[in-house]
């Protein structure tokens, strides 16, 4: 009885991270898409400023090993940094300085319905089939206002790591973010907001609801943060510019 439990939980791995060689740091996390999940980390950490700065990268989901080789050595002075314990339910990391660095003024972005919002969630959790089958598990997706259709989907134990999958296909497909929203099952929490600001994603959604440090930096950086989407009365706690009445 308790391995046909077993089938339906959630997968969770500990992945060991290689930069130029050497061990860096782990993560726990769903042991999928890690080539999207290494390269949106390391970019929302600060280790990279672009995709160029990745020379090569394996990885192994049966090793649970990734490998990577960058081009610059920027990693090596931010991991020497104080670190800030986030929110992140696989109790995540960010670096102080990635933190409380200079957040992006976001420009004018695209300008969305609510009722569009909630169809684009839906669509969200329609193609997040662990989502769904688990009830443990959390799903980000990154979607076109413009042809109202979610581009790209992934799931991760971690909402933050969903986010960050995300964020490494948007690179990795050099996606344009400036006229795209992010939609996440999960709280969407202060790091998560700094994440979006720096990969210039104007707007997020969320299913669930968002912490007041949240809505303090997405004021500062001009970013769109709405909650409830699914709600009869979603919140929209800022950016209204970007909302259609």
């Amino acid at each position: 009885m308790g391995k046909k439990h077993a089938q339906h939980a959630p997968h969770e791995s500990l992945i060991r991270i290689f930069i130029n060689g050497d061990f860096f740091s782990s993560l726990l996390c769903t042991p999928k898409d890690l080539k999207e999940l290494a390269t949106g980390w390391l970019f929302n950490q600060g280790y990279i400023e672009s995709i160029h700065d990745i020379a090569s990268m394996g990885a192994c989901e049966d090793m649970r090993d990734i490998r990577i080789q960058l081009t610059n050595t920027r990693y090596r002075e931010r991991g020497r940094e104080q670190i800030i314990r986030t929110s992140a339910c696989m109790g995540g990391e960010i670096p102080y300085t990635q933190f409380f660095s200079s957040i992006p003024k976001l420009g004018a972005g695209p300008r969305v319905a609510l009722h569009v919002l909630a169809a684009l969630m839906k669509q969200t959790l329609s193609v997040a089939h662990y989502y769904k089958q688990t009830g443990g598990i959390h799903c980000a997706s990154l979607a076109s206002v413009r042809d109202e259709k979610v581009l790209v989907c992934f799931e991760d134990i971690g909402r933050h790591n969903a986010v960050d999958k995300v964020t490494g296909r948007m690179l990795l497909e050099k996606i344009r973010p400036d006229d795209k929203l992010l939609l996440t099952s999960g709280r969407i929490s202060s790091e998560m907001v700094v994440k979006a600001a720096h990969s210039r994603i104007p707007l997020i959604a969320s299913i669930t609801t968002a912490t007041d440090l949240a809505v303090q930096i997405a004021e500062d950086a001009c970013l769109t943060l709405v909650g409830r989407v699914l709600a009869a009365s979603p919140i929209v706690w800022c950016g209204e510019h970007r909302i259609i009445a």
